[in-house]
């Protein structure tokens, strides 16, 4: 699983200061301290590194003992980034450092390491640097490969830091504790850091206090909320059912609107606060992009049909049938993307979602484009920060709370990639993000026989207006290999040539019933592409007629060419999955471990004893497709878990069968039950109820399934 560092605010933060109060207390070594005060701030801004520069207090030069612990590193105090904050004597933080003017290799990276962020902050004599000398920066950077980015509300995370270590960063400007100076002596070292940690333990309980309150009021607020937002909403739309009245469908339709963004609100709310504390995370689990993504299309049709809008979708019938990452993540983005495509394009607009697989650089690229408003230039950066929104009066004129795309853009980071947007005012907006596969992938693309198209023959016939969806059937075709010579554009029914073609698709604006049933008596295939999906085109006809909605994926375009179930052949083209067999007397255990191992992509056979676990397992050696891995509960009637682990055990070193991995499962948690079982032969034992990582924990250390 892929999740965010851990980055400390409150009470953790001063947790992390106090800790490493205590850890140099007592402490005459410079380097052993400012090393501890280093991992400190690289934990508290979840930063891969940090180096404090102390100010030479004779030359214009920063020094570390800690970059080399042979010798002194020392750099000029008027270059580069760190020059421009010791003049300025403020902090600054740098975002993409390397491409800031004044960023200088040779004193902002003496670590020779690939940065992205760099915080500075000036330590101060009297800590008010507008007053005082600066007696050392800390250099705070982190990786160009870190998906997590510093933000401007870190600089005041360090005013917080400061406050406790700016002493001890004073008393050691000169890199050594002065033992015949009172003032500096490890005595008055010492009384300095215990006064800090007294000051850190009533601060951390008064910060443990207040983030526990706001932690518990969050929650308790998302609860009360949503509880009777579903009753509202619920009586909202039935009686929104039966009312003739248009005025007041119109009230009823205002308050199911904002209904709806209020439960949005709360939902915003708490994604925004798990992923600030660190807390979100991907799942792991193996699934079909195509059939996975496909689905998007139906999810919003109706509400592109209320808001008169076209939509199409182009799904990639040519990605891996099979990878294993977090799916719903990704759909998380998209319904963010296509709700404010929806929300800021006008009726009549078009609004395309593309997925398409890249075989070279081994990832899916989503994208998500409009003809709506568009976004001026300079907001292009700040939608994507928290509670922002291109114009103040956005928020009033189309509602929403200005997290949707700033959680977006962090879930995007999950998955080491990062949202993008590009736009014109008045010609509409295009967000994209990728999804790297690397080593993600089980099953590759499926192949497509190619020579079914050999017989196929087909005729578009769209009007500007449905060009669009023209375009989409012509970009699956190509997808799926098929010669575009066989693939002809008309603008009237009568210049079909009706030797040669077998499929005709139209749109709803070229519908000629009476052409159309004239092509169906003489045998050839028709498809009406809709954008209502409710509404049926085809009444009346009779012969080999179909219709598709315009947001359609590559299954439904292959199942009206050639009557076939293209997702159900991806599943049988693809390697064969692990198979698991489940050992249990409880038919709900049974159901709940083929739910989860499905989910993590091993199919399952199931025994209801142990002699049956032990016919099963012969009958898959015998038949050369044995188990890759067994789950077997321990206390079952028959023959009980261990007994069924030695039998196979017995038959594997008689037939010199390869080791099948044994799990047990068992209700007793202790670890003296826990050797007995690996004593009586099992690879590993796990407590009921049984969680999904530890399942999933188990199939990586025994099936390699990572």
């Amino acid at each position: 699983m892929r999740t965010f560092k851990k980055d400390l605010t409150g009470e953790a933060l001063l947790s992390s200061v106090l800790e490493t109060a205590a850890r140099i207390k007592n402490s005459d070594d410079t380097i052993y301290i400012v090393k501890h005060i280093e991992r400190m701030c690289v934990e508290a801004f979840a930063a891969e590194w940090a180096i404090v520069w102390f100010k030479d207090s004779e030359n214009e030069l920063f020094y570390s003992e800690t970059v080399n612990r042979s010798k002194k590193t020392t750099i000029p105090t008027d270059r580069g980034l760190i020059g421009k904050s010791y003049k300025k004597k403020k902090s600054i933080l740098f975002k993409q450092a390397i491409e800031e003017s004044h960023y200088d290799e040779s004193v902002d990276n003496i670590l020779d390491v690939q940065q992205k962020d760099i915080i500075f902050y000036p330590i101060c004599a009297d800590q008010v640097c507008s007053e005082s000398d600066v007696v050392a920066i800390l250099q705070i950077s982190n990786h160009v490969k870190d998906i997590q980015q510093f933000t401007y509300a870190d600089l005041n995370k360090l005013g917080a830091i400061q406050t406790h270590i700016s002493p001890v960063l004073i008393m050691l400007q000169n890199g050594t504790l002065d033992t015949n100076n009172q003032n500096h002596s490890p005595q008055h070292f010492n009384d300095e850091i215990e006064e800090t940690i007294q000051r850190l333990t009533i601060e951390k309980e008064r910060a443990e206090h207040a983030m526990a309150s706001s932690t518990r009021f969050l929650a308790e607020v998302a609860h009360e909320i949503r509880t009777p937002m579903n009753a509202v909403m619920g009586f909202l739309e039935l009686l929104q059912i039966d009312e003739t009245n248009e005025d007041k469908k119109l009230y009823l339709d205002t308050a199911i609107k904002s209904g709806t963004m209020m439960v949005a609100l709360v939902n915003d709310l708490l994604d925004f606060a798990k992923i600030e504390q660190g807390m979100m995370e991907l799942e792991s689990l193996v699934f079909n992009p195509i059939e996975e993504y496909t689905s998007m299309g139906p999810l919003f049709s109706s509400r592109m049909k209320k808001n008169d809008l076209h939509f199409h979708t182009f799904i990639d019938p040519n990605m891996p049938t099979k990878i294993k990452t977090d799916p719903h993540r990704v759909k998380q983005i998209l319904s963010n993307l296509i709700g404010n495509a929806v929300k800021f394009t006008p009726k009549g607009g078009r609004i395309v979602l593309d997925v398409v697989f890249d075989p070279k650089k081994q990832e899916i690229l989503f994208s998500v484009q409009d003809s709506g408003k568009g976004i001026a230039k300079n907001k292009q950066k700040e939608i994507f920060e928290a509670f922002k929104q291109e114009k103040s009066s956005t928020s009033r004129e189309y509602g929403g709370t200005g997290l949707g795309l700033s959680i977006s853009q962090k879930l995007a980071n999950l998955y080491g990639s990062k949202l993008k947007v590009e736009s014109t005012e008045g010609k509409g907006s295009r967000f994209y993000f990728s999804m790297p596969l690397e080593d993600k992938i089980i099953d590759g693309a499926m192949k497509y026989d190619v020579s079914m198209f050999d017989k196929v023959n087909i005729a578009l016939i769209f009007k500007e207006s449905c060009k669009s969806t023209c375009d989409v059937l012509e970009k699956y075709f190509d997808a799926f290999g098929m010669d575009s010579s066989k693939v002809e554009i008309f603008d009237a029914w009568e210049k079909i040539d009706t030797s040669k073609i077998t499929h005709i698709f139209c749109g709803k604006d070229s519908l000629d019933k009476k052409a159309v049933q004239e092509m169906l008596d003489k045998g050839i295939t028709v498809t009406i592409m809709k954008a209502d999906i409710f509404k049926n085109y085809k009444e009346g006809l009779k012969g080999n007629i179909h219709e598709l909605p315009c947001a359609f994926g590559a299954d439904k375009l292959y199942k009206v060419i050639f009557g076939r179930d293209l997702l159900r052949e991806m599943s049988e083209s693809g390697d064969k999955r692990d198979i698991a067999l489940v050992v249990d007397d409880n038919s709900i255990n049974i159901q709940f471990l083929k739910a989860v191992l499905e989910r993590l992509g091993v199919s399952i056979n199931a025994a209801a004893d142990g002699k049956l676990a032990v016919e099963a397992y012969e009958k898959a050696m015998n038949a050369g497709t044995p188990y890759g891995i067994i789950f077997m509960d321990e206390h079952m009637p028959v023959m009980t878990g261990l007994e069924a682990t030695q039998k196979i055990l017995e038959i594997e070193k008689e037939k010199g069968y390869a080791h099948t991995p044994i799990i047990g499962l068992s209700g007793d948690s202790t670890e003296e039950h826990r050797n007995k079982s690996i004593q009586a032969g099992m690879d590993d034992s796990v407590t009921k109820p049984v969680h999904v990582k530890v399942i999933s924990d188990i199939l990586e250390k025994f099936l390699d399934m990572k």
